[in-house]
């Protein structure tokens, strides 16, 4: 049985590299809830809006493509 493929979000990572060390900063930059974070942090498999996207790059300066990455 083939595994299907899936979008690898990589908060924790880039969280680390722009030095944001909790939920809370990630928030505030952000201006998400600590629920989407959360739930970005933590779900494998879970819908995450273009808009959450959106915030998640511009707060941390990232692309899309280093915030996630496609399994296979």
């Amino acid at each position: 049985m083939t595994k299907s493929p899936y979008l690898e979000v990589r908060l924790y990572e880039l969280m680390g590299k722009r030095n944001v060390r909790t939920i809370e900063q990630l928030k505030e930059m952000s201006g998400l809830s600590r629920k989407a974070i959360s739930q970005a942090l933590n779900d494998e498999k879970h819908r995450m809006h273009t808009d959450t996207i959106a915030k998640l790059c511009a707060a941390l300066d990232c692309e899309v493509g280093e915030l996630l990455t496609l399994k296979k």
